[in-house]
């Protein structure tokens, strides 16, 4: 008699935590150290050190990428908190950045190790840079080149029609349609809020002369003060090709 009055109790402690406990808790969730990416699935959350965050709204995918944060954030049960990435900052409930959704797609596969991340350090002032894929590999000809008062180059680089999408209106109106390109702390700083970011640090890069044809491998950003134009900044290496 005693097990049966057990097996009912057991039968109505079951009925009533599925009545009280909401549907949202019972249902799986992502684990610790992994977020929703836009298709649903759990991704495992990938520190990527020095990159300035990602706009509100978007978190890093394993790949590096800056990806829309899923509608619905998944809740911990154990903690209680809230699976957002470190460069997330959809937590303080501001809506995602209306130009990161004007972008260009990424039709790129390059992967964050053929770059060089620690270049972030010795950018000065990183968060005027919107990284839209932390590495990129683009192909172009080089139509100019310029000394910066910040100690980077300022290339322009006239892409192959390949990469053409990553051209938008203000490469077009202040680059004559050229993606911009930036060696950083090649050449003496003369920036006064530069010197730090480049002091004991100089970068060794060969900058091919104008009208090669290269293969450029960087972060892919878009400058915000400069109207947004996209830029490969900083720049971890550039190679002529035939």
């Amino acid at each position: 008699m005693k097990i049966f009055y057990l097996l009912i109790s057991s039968v109505l402690l079951i009925l009533v935590f599925s009545t009280l406990v909401p549907s949202s808790i019972i249902m799986a969730r992502c684990p610790n150290g992994t977020h929703t990416s836009p298709s649903g699935a759990c991704e495992t959350v990938v520190p990527h050190a020095g990159l300035p965050r990602c706009p509100n709204g978007f978190h890093r995918s394993p790949e590096g990428d800056c990806e829309k944060v899923s509608s619905s954030p998944e809740t911990n049960v154990n903690s209680g908190s809230t699976n957002y990435d470190q460069n997330d900052s959809s937590a303080e409930g501001q809506s995602p950045s209306p130009l990161y959704s004007q972008l260009p797609p990424s039709n790129d596969t390059t992967t964050s190790n053929q770059c060089d991340q620690t270049l972030w350090k010795h950018v000065y002032n990183p968060t005027r840079l919107q990284v839209v894929t932390p590495c990129k590999s683009v192909l172009g000809v080089i139509e100019s080149k310029r000394v910066e008062k910040d100690g980077d180059y300022h290339i322009r680089v006239k892409l192959d029609p390949a990469f053409s999408n990553l051209i938008n209106s203000a490469n077009t109106k202040n680059q004559f349609g050229d993606l911009v390109v930036e060696p950083i702390c090649v050449n003496a700083v003369t920036q006064a809020d530069a010197i730090s970011a480049c002091q004991n640090f100089h970068q060794i890069i060969t900058i091919p002369p104008n009208g090669s044809h290269v293969n450029i491998t960087g972060s892919y950003v878009l400058d915000k003060e400069h109207g947004n134009w996209a830029e490969i900044h900083p720049v971890t290496s550039i190679t002529t090709i035939p």
